[in-house]
């Protein structure tokens, strides 16, 4: 992942895609099996694609998510690639 931790505005910063394996309730919301959560990774979401990669749980929605419930898609810059990967354009 490197160290992205110096960067000091979110569009500089590395972003992530997840997409859910299968549909998960969480206390606060639910995903869907293919639904993709995008967000910039900082902090809670530096720590959380850690514990993905090492297969480990990982809070999410107020609640906790398995590893294997997601996916990793997408990790890079946040430019035109991350936007495909998280759906938001085709």
């Amino acid at each position: 992942m490197g160290d992205w931790s110096a960067q000091t505005t979110e569009a500089k910063r590395l972003h992530a895609v997840l997409e859910f394996q299968r549909d998960v309730q969480f206390p606060r919301f639910s995903m869907k099996k293919g639904e993709k959560w995008g967000f910039v990774v900082y902090k809670k979401w530096h720590d959380a694609l850690k514990a993905i990669e090492a297969g480990e749980r990982f809070a999410f929605a107020g609640g906790q998510c398995l590893a294997q419930d997601v996916a990793i898609v997408y990790i890079g810059p946040g430019n035109i690639e991350y936007s495909r990967a998280a759906g938001y354009i085709k």
